[in-house]
């Protein structure tokens, strides 16, 4: 069967699992008694278990098998929580993060088995519960033996479906089968031991019979084989026209079956007697449930196992590009309501254009306009909220990184989060995972101190790394930042001195904020020593060319010997924004709300100088100003006026003035990348059309800076 229809949900389900298994992990790590986050772990690794085999990962199945087997012995209270166990439970989840990062790109899980995780599970678990491994029988025929021996054999496996105890109507049904010359079977199918969904192959079993005949009964019954409550084998009868051998070959064909035993029934008048002899007996006297004809049984987590294994995908696959947003029905219930609301304003203006009389139609289309305005702005907010996702789904997988960067460091210390259900725009939030994990890394490897350096300065001894997430306006903030040593301004300039990004003059000028700033420069790195943690110059670098590509910006606040906060403030969405229209010569440009703090008329006389650049003084602050006509080379105004349309613009807590001709108002703009057309000016970040379609620029603020 064909489950590529089934990779998207099987990848959006294994993520969330996953995630879940970390946050569990990480619980169970401090509290290795927690019955709930025993029984939530086991549940999860039982999904992912059921989940991998319908789509035909046997390594993923395998291992997550393995982890359902350890977790199984816990909750029966058999096995207690160590700290060597949560290391390789942890090791496990990485290798099924493997496992899903190779399915993502190729739609194959990969050829690694990662037998050690296995080994160290599978040794964990026989000595927690006192049992050796069970020797395995050498060999296929030892196996057959041992089987032969359960059931009563004499070398060769045996039937077991006349054990069936046969209802009257059953009888009657296969007596009819023999009347129209039909064959009447009695079979029993032995499943491999390693196998691991039994319910899924007797699924398998079932359908493949039932294309080529009817199935009476089975033993155990169909609800029994679907709960996966029966060994390694399952009986039952078929009727077909099918001879012996093509039935046991039909049933061999199904993966993991080991063997199948065919008997031929020549009548059934034994089978009657037997029977009603039988029920005469009192003590044998339990009625079996009556079991229809079985539709092909479905176990849950089998609904489309594919028979055979999927051919795997070459490396040059296209990956699976996921890109869904799950939504919540009252979203979408909001946003047809509005779709509704906007046909009829349609349905408004057209009846307005047929109308003949002129007077009406003018005050009618005025009406309809606003009436459409109004439906606009609530339509554009419906579709924000849709595309709208917490940023826990990035920042769950932090708690993790940190207890493992703990013990790589041998640094004591915490991860603090808040604000994980503040909601972002989804291409933001696919975006920004990197930047925070750079930062949290600065913060664990630069920012705290060594445990004995914080037990000098009489600090707790485990160090604090905090990720605050709130929004503000039109933005989220998020604050990552730490309780350790903060920023040496002196060492960083020193360092800037050394790498000739700064000379000695300008460190002794520079202010200490322009200084924390180098650390943002490309392959500026403060590292003592190059680790697989830092030290090799990539980081704020990235960090800032990141946010800043997404619109947003960072600023660092630090005190030293006390702490560093890196305030990351991102837009609500990148698609719709408020934006004020300004013009330039004869151009016309927009600027977004969000950005502006005023909108100022200055005086060319109240312009000032500081160190040979252009100033204004306004109510006690001083505001440098930006000619945009020289920044942009718009040919100037021929006539220079006396006084200066400057609108402020804020980036984080520094001003600027952005000299502009004119003021056009403010608009509701759709953003539209200028992708690769134009990606030599960062100060443009898109465009936009205007009603009477022309075409305006989207000024970045953030860059002006």
């Amino acid at each position: 069967m064909d489950t590529s229809q089934y990779l998207e949900i099987f990848i959006d389900e294994t993520k969330e699992h996953l995630q879940s298994l970390n946050e569990q992990l990480l619980i169970l790590e401090k509290e290795p008694d927690n019955a709930d986050t025993i029984n939530e772990i086991f549940r999860a690794a039982h999904s992912l278990k059921g989940m991998a085999g319908t789509m035909g990962y046997k390594r993923m199945q395998r291992l997550t098998h393995d982890t359902e087997n350890v977790f199984s012995e816990i909750r029966n209270g058999k096995m207690r929580v160590s700290a060597n166990l949560i290391d390789t439970l942890f090791q496990s989840l990485d290798a099924l993060e493997e496992y899903l990062e190779n399915i993502q790109q190729t739609a194959d899980e990969g050829t690694d088995d990662h037998e050690p995780i296995i080994k160290q599970l599978n040794d964990i678990l026989a000595s927690g519960t006192g049992e050796a491994p069970k020797a395995e029988p050498a060999s296929k025929e030892e196996k057959k033996e041992a089987k032969a021996a359960e059931s009563g054999g004499d070398g060769a496996l045996a039937s077991k479906f006349k054990n069936i105890k046969l209802q009257e109507y059953e009888i009657n049904a296969m007596q009819e089968a023999e009347k129209k010359n039909m064959g009447v079977y009695g079979v029993t199918v032995y499943v491999q031991e390693s196998c691991i969904l039994k319910a899924a192959r007797a699924f398998l079993v079932f359908k493949a019979l039932e294309e080529i005949g009817e199935i009476i009964v089975s033993d155990p019954t169909v609800q029994d084989i679907e709960d996966e409550k029966f060994e390694l084998d399952f009986s039952l009868y078929l009727i077909s026209q099918e001879d012996a051998d093509k039935v046991k070959t039909v049933v061999k064909d199904v993966s993991e079956i080991e063997d199948a035993v065919v008997e031929k029934i020549e009548s059934f008048g034994s089978q009657k007697a037997e029977s009603e002899e039988k029920e005469e007996k009192p003590e044998e006297k339990e009625e079996k449930p009556k079991t229809a004809a079985p539709s092909a049984p479905a176990p849950a987590a089998a609904q489309a196992v594919p028979a055979k294994q999927p051919t795997p995908a070459k490396q040059t696959a296209k990956p699976v590009v996921n890109r869904t947003v799950r939504v919540d029905l009252e979203k979408l219930d909001a946003l047809m309501n509005q779709v509704s609301e906007l046909i009829i304003a349609k349905n408004g203006l057209v009846s307005i254009s047929s109308n003949e009389s002129s007077d009406v139609s003018v005050q009618g289309l005025h009406d309809q306009i606003e009436y459409l305005e109004r439906i606009t702005t609530n339509l554009h907010e419906s579709v924000m909220k849709v595309r709208m996702v917490p940023i826990e789904s990035v920042v769950s997988r932090f708690p993790r990184m940190i207890r493992d960067l703990s013990k790589k460091l041998d640094k004591k210390m915490e991860l603090y989060m808040t604000g994980e259900d503040t909601e972002l725009d989804r291409t933001v939030v696919d975006e920004i995972g990197d930047p925070l994990m750079h930062l949290l890394r600065n913060s664990a490897d630069h920012g705290l101190e060594s445990n004995e350096v914080r037990r000098q300065r009489g600090k707790e001894a485990v160090g604090t790394i905090f990720l605050n997430a709130y929004q503000e306006g039109n933005n989220v903030v998020i604050e990552v930042g730490d309780d350790g040593n903060g920023i040496d301004v002196e060492s960083v300039k020193a360092k800037g001195i050394e790498r000739g990004i700064i000379t000695q003059e300008q460190a002794e000028t520079i202010s200490d904020k322009d200084a924390v700033g180098l650390l943002f420069m490309p392959s500026f790195s403060m590292a003592k020593k190059i680790s697989d943690i830092s030290g090799r110059g990539v980081g704020l670098d990235v960090v800032k060319s990141k946010i800043e590509a997404l619109g947003g910006d960072v600023e660092v606040k630090t005190k030293l010997g006390e702490g560093t906060t890196f305030i990351v403030r991102l837009p609500l969405t990148l698609a719709i924004i408020q934006a004020l229209m300004v013009e330039l010569g004869g151009e016309k440009y927009a600027i977004s709300l969000g950005s502006i703090q005023t909108i100022e008329d200055i005086s060319v006389a109240d312009i000032k100088y500081v160190q040979a650049k252009e100033v204004i003084h306004i109510r006690g602050t001083v505001i440098p100003i930006i000619r945009l006509d020289k920044i942009l080379d718009i040919e100037p105004r021929e006539k220079q006026s006396d006084n200066l349309t400057v609108v402020i613009v804020k980036k984080g807590d520094q001003l600027a003035g952005l000299v502009v001709d004119n003021l056009i108002g403010q608009q509701e703009i759709v953003i539209k990348s200028l992708g690769k057309y134009i990606d030599n000016s960062k100060i443009i970040s898109g465009a936009t059309i205007l009603g009477d379609g022309e075409v305006a620029l989207i000024l970045d603020a953030n860059v002006l800076f």
